[in-house]
C-alpha cells in the first residue's frame, strides 16, 4: 500500500472516531461545568472531542471583548454582564502595538493590564481565553503589530524571519511574565492561548509556497519555550489550508474553525480538528464597518437576528464550544482603527454586539440570555445596573487656531528626500512636509505614495486633496501662485492595514509622503518635515483672529452636572478628530455612516470640560456640538475606487 493510501486510511479512521464521539455527545443535553476559577489548581484538557475541567466534560460558552476598546474602569461591569448573559468564559485580544509602543519598552497598565483583567475574571467566576497575537487582525491598527517594525523594511513580518521571531519572543515572554501564575493549572482562570490569527489565509504565498508552515511551528515553540503550559490553539476561516493540507497542523496545537455554522463547515474541518473538541473562536454577532459603508447594512448582511439564534442553536445541538465575536465591541479610540486593505475602519466598534458601545444591554443580549438559559439549563445572575448615558445641551466652539500655526519651532527633520512617518519615529497622526518657493509655484504637483490622505496647501490655503478613494488621479494637483510660496503637504495616517497583514502587504503599511513629490515631472528636494502625532490634542491652544482657510482646530468648553457616557453629534462637521479633556475620542468623517463619537463617562468630569475639534475640510456648517444617548447615522458615501479588496494595481509603486 502506498504512502498516500495509508494517509487517506488514517484520515478516514480519525474522521470515523470523530463521528462516534459526536454521536455520544449528541445523546446528552449540552453541558457546562459548575467548576469555576477559585484560586486552586484545576486540570483542563482538550481531548476525545470534548473539553474537560477536573475530568468533567464541559462546553466553553465564551464572548469576546478587547483591552484596547473598553476603559479599564468598565472591565468588571462587562465581565458581570457576560456572566449574566449565560457565558462562562471571556476571550480577549491583547494588542502588541499597545503593549510595546516603543521598541523594547513594555507597558502593562491601563488598557493593557492583562493581569488585572484575568484576576477580575477569576473574582467573578469566569474562565479566560487569551489571544495575544503577535498578529490579531481585529480591525485594529496594523493588526496589532507595532508601527516601529516598519522602520526595518528588510525584516519580513509573519514569516520565519529570525529578527521578527526575536521580536515576537521578547513580546510573548513579557506577556507570560504577567500571567504565569494565572494559568488554570496554577489556580488561575486562563484556559487557552491563541497563537497568531488566521495565518492559513496568508501562508500560501510565503517563502516555500503552499505547505510552508515554518512560521507557525516556530511561533508555537516560542509560546512553549517562554513557559506557557495552557492549551495552544489557532483559528482560521473557511478558505484556509489547514482543512485540506496536513502539513499545516502542529502537534499539540488545536485547530479551530472561525464561522463554523453548519454541517458543511464541520465536514470540511473534521479531519483537521481530529481528536480535539470543536471550538468556534468567532461566532459573529454582526460585523464591523469601514468609512464609506452603512453600519446598519453590514450588520444585517452578516449576522443579524434571527440568524445568530439559528447559528447558536446548531452549535448547541452538537455541543460545539464557541466564542461570540463580539460580546462587547466598544470604540476604536484615538488613531487605533485598522484598515481593510485601503478602507479605514470607522471609530465606532459597536459591532451590533449584545452590549452596545455605551455599555448597555440590548435586545440581542436579552434574546441570547434567554436562549442560553434554556438550552444550557442554567440560571445566570441578574445583569448589573445599566450605565448612565446622558444628554449634553448644544454648545459652541468659539476659538480657532490653524493647524499650520501649531507646527513646532524646528522641523523634526530637514532632508533632500521625504521620509516616512516611521522613519521619523512617529506612530500615528500627521506629518507636514514643507518646502519654500521664493519665485512662485506653477504647474502640476504629483504626489508619490502619499499614505493615506494628503492636503496640499499653498500659503496656508488648501488647493487640493489626494486619497486613493477619491480616484487614482487625485495625486495630481494643479498649482499656480506667485512667489514667495510656502508649500505644505499634510499627510494623515488613516490606519495601517489590518486585513490581510503579511509579508506581501507590509509595503502598504508605511505612512507619510513615502515617495516624495514632483513638479512638472521633476522631483522636488529640500524638505522640512514636522511630526504631528496629536496624541493628546493641543495643550497650549492659541486662538487666532483670522478666519480659517485650511485644516483648523476649534476649541470650546461644556458643562456636565451628571456623569455618564454620551454620544457627541458631529453631523455639522466634515472630517477630523476630537479630544475631550485631552483624550482622543477618534476620527469623524461625513463619508458615513456613524456621525457620533462616544465619550466614556470616565473621561468626563463634573462641571467644566474642555473640547478640541480638528476640522480638516472647510469651516463647519455650525461650530456646535451636543451630546445624546444614541448613535446617529447618515447614509455612507462610497468611493471611486474599491478600497476593501486586494488592489489590482500597486498604489505604492513609483
Amino acid at each position: 500500500m502506498n504512502t498516500r493510501r495509508i494517509a487517506q486510511l488514517v484520515q478516514f479512521i480519525s474522521f470515523g472516531g470523530f463521528l462516534l464521539g459526536l454521536a455520544r455527545a449528541q445523546s446528552a443535553a449540552p453541558l457546562v461545568t459548575s467548576i469555576v476559577p477559585d484560586g486552586r489548581p484545576h486540570k483542563f484538557e482538550a481531548r476525545d472531542h470534548q473539553f474537560f475541567i477536573d475530568g468533567q466534560p464541559t462546553m466553553l460558552v465564551a464572548g469576546e471583548m478587547h483591552f484596547g476598546r473598553v476603559q479599564p474602569e468598565d472591565w468588571e461591569t462587562r465581565i458581570k454582564q457576560a456572566k449574566a448573559m449565560g457565558l462562562n468564559t471571556i476571550s480577549f485580544y491583547l494588542f502588541w502595538n499597545q503593549v510595546e509602543q516603543k521598541e523594547g519598552q513594555f507597558t502593562f497598565t491601563g488598557l493593557t493590564d492583562v493581569r488585572r483583567v484575568l484576576k477580575l475574571c477569576q473574582d467573578n467566576g469566569m474562565w479566560c481565553i487569551l489571544r495575544p497575537g503577535p498578529y490579531c487582525c481585529a480591525e485594529i491598527e496594523y493588526g496589532g503589530i507595532p508601527y516601529w517594525t516598519l522602520k526595518h523594511p528588510d525584516v519580513k513580518i509573519r514569516v520565519a524571519d529570525p529578527k521578527f521571531l526575536a521580536w515576537c519572543k521578547r513580546y510573548i515572554g513579557e506577556v507570560y511574565k504577567q500571567v504565569a501564575d494565572l494559568e488554570v493549572s496554577k489556580g488561575g482562570p486562563l484556559l487557552m492561548v491563541q497563537v497568531d490569527n488566521e495565518y492559513g489565509i496568508t501562508d500560501p504565498q510565503a517563502p516555500g509556497g503552499p505547505g510552508n508552515n515554518d512560521y507557525m511551528v516556530a511561533l508555537a515553540k516560542i509560546f512553549k519555550d517562554v513557559g506557557f503550559e495552557t492549551q495552544l490553539f489557532v483559528c482560521n476561516p473557511t478558505h484556509a489550508n489547514e482543512w485540506t493540507d496536513p502539513n499545516y497542523r502542529i502537534p499539540g496545537v488545536m485547530i479551530c474553525r472561525n464561522g463554523l455554522k453548519d454541517d458543511r463547515g464541520f465536514n470540511l474541518s473534521a479531519a483537521a480538528i481530529g481528536d480535539y473538541p470543536v471550538f468556534v473562536p468567532e461566532v459573529y454577532t454582526a460585523w464591523f464597518s469601514g468609512w464609506g459603508e452603512d453600519r446598519s447594512s453590514t450588520y444585517k448582511t452578516n449576522a443579524g437576528m434571527p440568524a445568530i439564534t439559528n447559528w447558536l442553536n446548531y452549535l448547541l445541538d452538537h455541543q460545539y464550544s464557541f466564542n461570540l465575536y463580539m460580546f462587547f465591541g466598544g470604540t476604536n479610540y484615538g488613531f487605533d482603527n485598522g484598515c481593510n486593505f485601503f478602507e479605514p475602519v470607522q471609530t465606532s466598534y459597536d459591532y451590533g454586539a449584545p452590549i452596545d458601545e455605551a455599555g448597555r444591554t440590548t435586545e440581542k443580549f436579552t434574546a441570547l440570555r434567554n436562549l442560553l438559559s434554556t438550552r444550557l439549563k442554567i440560571q445566570p445572575p441578574a445583569p448589573p445596573p445599566e450605565p448612565s448615558v446622558i444628554e449634553i445641551p448644544a454648545f459652541k466652539l468659539t476659538e480657532t487656531e490653524p493647524l499650520l500655526a501649531t507646527l513646532p519651532v524646528r522641523p523634526t527633520l530637514t532632508a533632500d528626500q521625504t521620509v516616512s512617518m516611521e522613519n521619523l519615529d512617529q506612530d500615528y497622526g500627521f506629518v507636514d512636509y514643507r518646502k519654500q518657493f521664493p519665485n512662485g509655484l506653477k504647474g502640476t504637483l504629483e504626489l508619490k505614495q502619499a499614505m493615506d490622505y494628503a492636503f496640499v496647501m499653498v500659503n496656508g490655503k488648501t488647493v487640493g486633496e489626494s486619497f486613493l478613494g477619491l480616484g487614482t488621479d487625485s495625486n495630481k494637483i494643479a498649482v499656480d501662485a506667485a512667489g514667495p510660496v510656502t508649500l505644505d503637504i499634510l499627510v494623515y495616517n488613516l490606519g495601517r492595514i489590518s486585513v490581510v497583514t503579511s509579508d506581501r502587504t507590509q509595503k502598504f503599511a508605511r505612512k507619510g509622503l513615502v515617495g516624495g513629490a514632483q513638479l512638472n515631472g521633476q522631483s522636488l528636494t529640500g524638505w522640512d518635515m514636522y511630526s504631528l502625532p496629536y496624541a493628546a490634542g493641543l495643550p497650549n491652544f492659541q486662538p487666532a483672529a483670522a478666519a480659517p482657510t485650511g485644516p483648523t482646530f476649534y476649541h470650546g468648553t461644556f458643562m456636565v452636572d451628571k456623569l455618564g457616557g454620551t454620544f457627541l453629534d458631529m453631523r455639522s462637521w466634515s472630517f477630523g478628530a476630537v479630544w475631550v479633556n485631552g483624550h482622543n475620542l477618534g476620527r469623524f468623517w461625513d463619508r458615513g455612516s456613524v456621525r457620533t463619537l462616544f465619550v466614556s463617562q470616565n473621561w468626563l468630569k463634573l462641571g467644566r470640560n474642555d473640547i478640541v475639534v480638528l476640522e480638516l475640510h472647510g469651516a463647519p456648517t455650525s461650530a456646535e456640538i451636543s451630546g445624546g444617548t444614541k448613535i446617529l447615522e447618515t447614509p455612507g458615501v462610497g468611493w471611486a475606487v474599491k478600497l476593501d479588496a486586494p488592489p489590482t494595481f500597486d498604489p505604492t509603486a513609483p
